[in-house]
C-alpha cells in the first residue's frame, strides 16, 4: 500500500522522534481519503518527504522543517503537506464486473426453462396400459411400467441435482459479495503488483538492449603497439601462422567453366532424377541456376551445392510476377522466412512441395491485395452502393445495394479442383486457383465467362467486368423482347445494343422511337440506376418508372414500347404545325369509314389542312403498332353535281402515300420529311385529276412505273397516246404541218412543288422519230425548260400548274410549239450551223465565221409572224426584208439558210466595193435575194448579177447591161477590158462571150476583177465620157423595170430552149 517510510538515523538524531510514527500514520490515513485527481496533482511535487530532517538541495527542502512539527498548527500543516505529496491511488478495476442480481435472474430463468423441458419430456414418456388378464396386484404394475417410472424419477433427480449445484454456487458468491469491497481492493493490489513487476522486467530488458546497441557504437581503444609493428614490418609477431595457402583468384574463364558445369549438373539432375510438377516443367537453366516460371504468379531460382544427386536443392531467389506488387522480395525478415521455409521443404518434399508452398503463398497474397482494394473502393466513390464481407479467405462483394428486387453479389476465393480449361493431367492433387462465383438477383449464374486478370490485380476492374455483364444481360433481354414486335422485327426502326465486357458505362441500348428521335438506355455502374439520354421531361418520368422495376430484364421492354407510342404521336402534331399545316380537330370519322378508307388496325388518326390546296384535298396520318402511314384524302366538293347520299361520310376517297415500298413504315416528323409527304401527296392529287381529265376527253392513257427517269417522288408515270393527226378538237392548235415528228406515247412525270408550295411542275417526255445526235454542237444555249438527248432522241420539257388543276391542255399546246422548234433544229443540223440560243420563242445561230462572224436572230411567237434580226455590219442587211419573207413562207428556215450561204460571198464582195468607192460613184440595187444590179458612174457601167440553175447546182451569171441602158459613148478602155474578160477564165469563174458564169465561192473574186477594170478605166478622167454617162444614168433609171421584165423573159426562153428547168429562188 502507498505510504511514507522513515530512515533509521532519523530516530537517533531527531529529539522528537517519539511522535514520528504518529505523524506518519496520520499522514497515511489522511492520504487515503484523497481523491484520485488530487493525488495525481502531487506526483511530481516540489517537496519530497523522506523523514523529518530538512535537507537542502538548492532552493527546495528534502524533509520537513523542525519548527513546523513542534506546534499543533504545524502538525496539521505537516499532515496536509504530506497528503498532497502522496503517490496516486491504485487503479480500481471495474472491467468485466456484473451485478449479482443479473446472475440470479438469469439462473432463475434458465431453471424455469429447464423445468419446463423436463416436464415435457416426462409427459412424452408414456406408461403402457395393463391388460385385463394381468391386473394390478397390491398396487404395483408390471415390470415395464416400473422401468418407465424409474426413468422419470431419475430424470427429475438429475435435474434437481444440477440446479442445486448451481444455486450453491450462487450462495457462495452471495457470501463473497458481503466482502466485495475488500476483495476488490485485493484484486486491485494484485494487479498493481503485477504491473510493477512488469516495469522492472521491462527496465532490465531495456538496459540490456541499450548495452547491446551501444556495443557497436563503442570505439575500441587503439592498439598502437600492434599497429606500429604491422606498419613497419608488414606482420605481427604475436599472431599465429596457421600455414593456410590462399586460393588463387578465379579468372573469368574458370568462372564461366564453373557456371557451365553447374548448368550441366542441374540439367542432368532436373531431367533425369527429379520429379518436377507440371507447372515447373517449363524451366530454364542459366548462370548456374534453374529458373521455374509460373505465369502471372512467381519465379523461383534454385541451384545445387554438390554433384551428388541426393544432395539438397537450395533456394536462390524468388520474384512475384503480378501487379500491384514488388517484383523482388526485399532483404529482411520476410525474405529470410521464405528462404528458410523453402529450403526446408526442398530438403523434405522436393520441388512438388516447394511448388505447393509457394503457390499457396502467392494465392493468399493475391487475395490479401484484392481484399484491401475492395475495402478501399468501398470507402471511396462506391460508398453506400457496395458492401464487402470477408468469409475465411474469400471476399464477398454485394453491389447495387439500393435497387429493389433480388440482391446480386460476387464471391472471390481459392477453389480446389481441376479446371475445365486445363489440358494438363497431373499425378499430384489438383492445384488450387482463384475463382469467382456470380449471383444475379439471388441466383448463381453458371456458365458465365468471367475472366480474371491475375497478372494485374484490380478489384474495381473485376467489379466493373461483372456489372458490365449484368447490364449487358438486361439490355439483351430487352432488345429480344422489343424485336418480337413488327416495328423492330422488320427493321422499320433501329435497335442497336452496345456491349462491353470491361466498362459498364459503355453498355447501352439505342432504341429508335421515331425516325428522328432515338433514346439511349444506359445503366449507371455504381448505383445501377437507369438513365435515358438525351434528357427531357418525358424521359424523366419514364426513368422513375424504370428504376422502380424489380425485374428489369423482364419488365423494361414494355416500358420502352409505351414510350415509343407517346413520342410518335407528339412529334407528328408538333412538326405539322411548324410546316404550316392546320390540324383539323373537327373531323372524326366513324369506325366504318376508317376501316373502309384506311385500315382496321389504325389506332389513332389525325387530319391536316394545306391552305393552297383548297377545301377538297387534305392529309391524314395514322399510327399503329405495325407502323405509321400517311394518306391523301379527298372530300366531297361543295359544287359537285352528283347527289349526296344520305348519312354519307364527309370523306370521299383516300390514297396511301407510299414510303420506301412498305405497307407500313415509321413517320419521320421533320421539315424535309413532311415536305416530301406533301410533295408526294401533290403528285397523287395531280395524277388523279389528270387521269380523270383524260378519261373525260376519251384519250387513251395508262399508268406505270417510270422506265428510265428516276424521281425522288415514288409515283407512277402517266403515259398518253398522242398523235398530231388525231388531237381532240378542243386541244388543236394551228400547225403548218401534220406529219408525225415523234412517237405516239408521251410520258408525264410529276417533278415536285415550287418554292411557295402552291403549284406543281411536271416533266413531259417524248421520243423523236429522227434523233438529233449533235444537238450539243448545234447550240450552246438552250432553254432550261426543254432538253434533247442526242442519241436516244428523247426530248423533255417542264410545265407548272396549281395543285388540283389538270396539266393535259398545257401539254398539248407545248408539243405543238416544240414541233416547230424540231424543224429548225433539223435545218441547223443539215447546214451545219452553230446554234447559240434555242428556245420556244427565239433562235440565234451563226452561219459564217470567217472573215467575220455572222449570226442571225429569229424570234417567233405563238400567234405572230417570225422576224429576223441581223447585227450591224452584216452583209445580208441589204436583203433582210427578202429573207423575212422567205422565213414566213412554206419553205421557212431551210430556204433562208440556203440563201444565206449562197449569197454570202457576193454580198461580202459588194460590201468591199462600197468601202472602195464613194456613194455617188457606185450603186448596188437588190432586186431580190438572188438578183442584184451594180451601177458605176465614172466610167458609166451597169452589171446584172443573178443566180441561175446549172446542171446539178446553181451558179452566178454576170451580164454587162451598159449598152442597153446607156445611149452615150462608152469608155474605150472599159470596153477593151471587158472584151478581154469575156474570153478569160479565172479561179471559180469563166467567160462565156456574152457573159460570165461564176461559182458561189468564185463570184467574190470575179466582182473584184471587174471592179479593178472599171477603176482603171475611170482613172483616165471624166471628160471623155462624162456627158454620155450622165445621159445614160438617167435613162437607166427610167428603164430598170423594163429591163427586169425583159431579162426574165430571156431567161425563161433560154431555159426552155436548152431543155432545162430554171429555179427562181425568190
Amino acid at each position: 500500500m502507498p505510504g511514507v517510510l522513515k530512515r533509521a538515523e532519523d530516530y537517533h538524531t531527531n529529539p522528537g522522534n517519539d511522535h514520528a510514527p504518529v505523524d506518519v500514520t496520520a499522514g497515511r490515513m489522511a492520504g487515503e481519503g484523497l481523491k484520485k485527481g488530487q493525488a495525481e496533482g502531487v506526483i511530481n511535487g516540489d517537496v519530497h518527504v523522506n523523514g523529518t530532517r530538512p535537507l537542502r538541495n538548492g532552493q527546495y527542502a528534502n524533509g520537513i522543517d523542525q519548527d513546523m512539527v513542534l506546534s499543533p498548527q504545524g502538525l496539521t500543516a505537516v499532515v496536509e503537506k504530506i497528503s498532497e505529496q502522496l503517490p496516486p491511488e491504485i487503479e480500481h478495476l471495474t472491467t468485466g464486473y456484473l451485478p449479482l442480481s443479473k446472475l440470479i435472474t438469469r439462473l432463475t430463468q434458465d431453471t424455469f426453462n429447464g423445468l419446463t423441458e423436463v416436464i415435457n419430456e416426462l409427459e412424452e414418456m408414456q406408461v403402457p396400459q395393463p391388460n385385463n388378464s394381468n391386473p394390478y396386484l397390491n398396487g404395483v404394475g408390471t415390470n415395464q411400467a416400473t422401468q418407465v417410472t424409474v426413468e422419470k424419477k431419475t430424470r427429475m433427480w438429475d435435474f434437481a441435482q444440477d440446479r442445486r449445484a448451481k444455486f450453491i454456487k450462487i450462495l457462495v458468491l452471495s457470501q463473497w459479495s458481503r466482502q466485495a469491497e475488500a476483495v476488490s481492493r485485493v484484486i486491485d493490489l494484485n494487479l498493481w503488483i503485477d504491473k510493477q513487476k512488469n516495469l522492472y522486467n521491462e527496465a532490465t530488458a531495456w538496459i540490456g538492449e541499450l548495452k547491446r546497441i551501444l556495443a557497436s557504437v563503442k570505439v575500441p581503444s587503439p592498439d598502437l603497439k600492434t599497429a606500429l609493428e604491422a606498419l613497419s614490418t608488414g606482420k605481427a609477431s604475436w599472431l599465429p601462422d596457421l600455414g593456410y595457402v590462399p586460393p588463387e583468384p578465379l579468372s573469368s574463364q574458370r568462372l564461366l567453366k564453373a557456371l557451365r558445369t553447374i548448368n550441366a549438373l542441374l540439367s542432368i539432375r532436373l531431367n533425369l532424377h527429379e520429379t518436377i510438377p507440371p507447372p515447373f516443367r517449363g524451366f530454364t537453366i542459366a548462370s548456374g541456376r534453374a529458373t521455374f516460371h509460373v505465369p502471372d504468379e512467381f519465379e523461383l531460382d534454385i541451384s545445387i551445392a554438390d554433384e551428388d544427386i541426393s544432395s539438397q536443392l537450395y533456394f536462390i531467389d524468388f520474384r512475384f510476377l503480378f501487379s500491384p506488387c514488388l517484383t523482388e522480395v526485399p532483404a529482411g525478415r520476410l525474405r529470410g522466412e521464405i528462404e528458410g521455409k523453402t529450403n526446408d521443404i526442398l530438403k523434405n518434399d522436393g520441388l512438388a512441395g516447394c511448388y505447393v508452398f509457394l503457390r499457396n503463398l502467392v494465392l493468399t497474397h493475391k487475395l490479401s491485395i484484392l481484399r484491401h482494394q475492395a475495402f478501399d473502393i468501398a470507402r471511396g466513390r462506391w460508398s453506400e452502393n457496395i458492401r464487402v464481407e470477408v468469409v475465411h479467405r474469400s471476399i464477398v462483394i454485394h453491389y447495387w445495394m439500393n435497387k429493389p428486387g433480388g440482391k446480386s453479389w460476387i464471391e472471390i476465393g481459392i477453389k480446389h479442383g481441376k479446371r475445365k480449361e486445363s489440358l494438363v493431367s497431373s499425378s499430384l492433387h489438383a492445384d488450387p486457383y482463384i475463382a469467382l462465383r456470380w449471383h444475379r438477383y439471388g441466383k448463381e449464374v453458371r456458365g458465365a465467362e468471367i475472366g480474371l486478370d491475375l497478372g494485374d490485380l484490380s478489384m474495381e476492374k473485376i467489379l466493373k467486368h461483372v456489372i458490365a455483364l449484368h447490364t449487358s444481360f438486361i439490355l439483351h433481354q430487352t432488345k429480344h423482347k422489343l424485336q418480337e414486335g413488327s416495328i423492330y422485327s422488320k427493321r422499320m426502326l433501329a435497335l442497336k445494343r452496345r456491349a462491353s465486357a470491361a466498362e459498364p458505362a459503355d453498355c447501352s441500348l439505342e432504341v429508335q422511337l421515331t425516325s428522328s428521335q432515338t433514346v439511349k438506355i444506359v445503366q449507371e455502374p455504381i448505383s445501377g440506376a437507369f438513365a435515358l439520354l438525351p434528357t427531357s421531361g418525358l424521359y424523366s418520368r419514364v426513368e422513375r418508372d424504370l428504376n422502380s422495376l424489380r425485374e428489369p430484364a423482364v419488365e423494361l421492354a414494355s416500358r420502352i414500347t409505351n414510350l415509343r407510342c407517346i413520342a410518335a404521336q407528339d412529334e407528328i402534331e408538333a412538326f405539322a404545325k411548324l410546316i404550316g399545316w392546320e390540324p383539323l380537330k373537327t373531323i372524326s370519322p366513324d369506325p366504318e369509314t376508317v376501316a373502309r378508307l384506311f385500315s382496321r388496325i389504325v389506332v389513332r388518326i389525325g387530319f391536316f389542312k394545306i391552305k393552297s390546296w383548297g377545301s377538297v384535298w387534305m392529309l391524314a396520318s395514322t399510327t399503329s403498332m405495325s407502323g405509321d402511314s400517311w394518306w391523301v384524302v379527298e372530300s366531297y366538293r361543295p359544287e359537285a353535281t352528283e347527289p349526296m347520299p344520305k348519312n354519307s361520310p364527309e370523306l370521299r376517297a383516300a390514297f396511301r402515300i407510299p414510303v420506301r415500298g412498305l405497307e407500313f413504315s415509321v413517320i419521320e416528323p421533320s421539315y424535309s420529311t413532311l415536305f416530301r409527304v406533301e410533295t408526294t401527296a401533290a403528285a397523287i392529287v395531280s395524277q388523279y385529276v389528270d387521269t380523270r381529265h383524260l378519261a373525260r376527253m376519251q384519250i387513251a392513257h395508262r399508268q406505270q412505273e417510270p422506265a428510265t427517269l428516276s424521281t425522288p417522288i415514288q409515283t407512277s408515270g402517266l403515259y398518253i397516246h398522242f398523235s398530231p393527226r388525231h388531237v381532240p378538237p378542243i386541244l388543236r392548235t394551228p400547225s403548218p404541218s401534220s406529219q408525225a415528228w415523234c412517237h405516239e406515247i408521251v410520258e408525264v412525270l410529276f417533278k415536285g412543288l415550287n418554292s411557295a408550295r402552291t403549284s406543281t411542275y411536271h416533266i413531259i417526255r417524248a421520243q423523236l422519230l429522227n434523233p438529233i445526235p449533235n444537238v450539243q454542237s448545234l447550240t450552246t444555249t438552250i432553254e432550261s425548260s426543254i432538253s434533247f438527248h442526242p442519241t436516244s432522241g428523247v426530248l423533255a420539257f417542264r410545265l407548272s400548274t396549281p395543285v388540283g388543276i389538270s396539266i393535259i391542255p398545257a401539254v398539248f399546246d407545248r408539243l405543238k410549239r416544240i414541233e416547230r422548234l424540231i424543224r429548225f433544229l433539223g435545218v441547223i443540223e443539215q447546214y451545219n450551223l452553230q446554234c447559240e440560243t434555242l428556245s420556244l420563242s427565239r433562235l440565234v445561230f451563226t452561219y459564217a465565221k470567217t472573215p467575220q462572224e455572222l449570226r442571225a436572230d429569229i424570234s417567233f411567237a405563238t400567234d405572230a409572224p417570225m422576224r429576223m434580226s441581223l447585227e450591224l455590219g452584216n452583209p445580208h442587211l441589204r436583203i433582210r426584208d427578202f429573207l423575212t419573207g422567205l422565213l414566213n413562207s412554206n419553205t421557212g428556215l431551210e430556204n433562208v439558210t440556203r440563201v444565206l450561204r449562197i449569197t454570202l460571198p457576193l454580198l461580202r464582195a459588194f460590201s468591199t466595193l462600197e468601202s472602195n468607192h464613194t456613194q455617188d460613184n457606185l450603186q448596188i440595187l437588190a432586186r431580190s435575194a438572188t438578183w442584184y444590179r451594180v451601177r458605176y458612174e465614172r466610167p458609166q457601167a451597169v452589171f446584172d448579177v443573178n443566180l441561175r440553175q446549172r446542171r446539178d447546182g446553181v451558179m452566178w451569171y454576170l451580164q454587162d447591161l451598159t449598152e442597153k441602158v446607156n445611149v452615150g459613148r462608152r469608155n474605150q478602155r472599159l470596153v477593151e477590158g471587158m472584151s478581154g474578160l469575156w474570153q478569160e477564165r479565172g479561179e471559180g469563174w469563166k467567160g462565156m462571150k456574152a457573159g460570165i458564169i461564176a461559182e458561189v465561192e468564185g463570184v467574190e473574186k470575179l466582182v473584184e476583177k471587174i471592179d479593178e477594170i472599171v477603176r482603171e478605166a475611170g482613172s483616165e478622167g471624166v471628160g471623155q465620157d462624162g456627158g454620155g454617162d450622165h445621159i445614160g444614168r438617167h435613162r437607166g433609171r427610167d428603164n430598170d423595170a423594163a429591163e427586169r421584165e425583159r431579162e426574165l423573159g430571156l431567161v425563161e426562153k433560154r431555159g426552155k430552149a436548152e431543155g432545162k428547168e430554171v429555179v427562181i429562188l425568190d
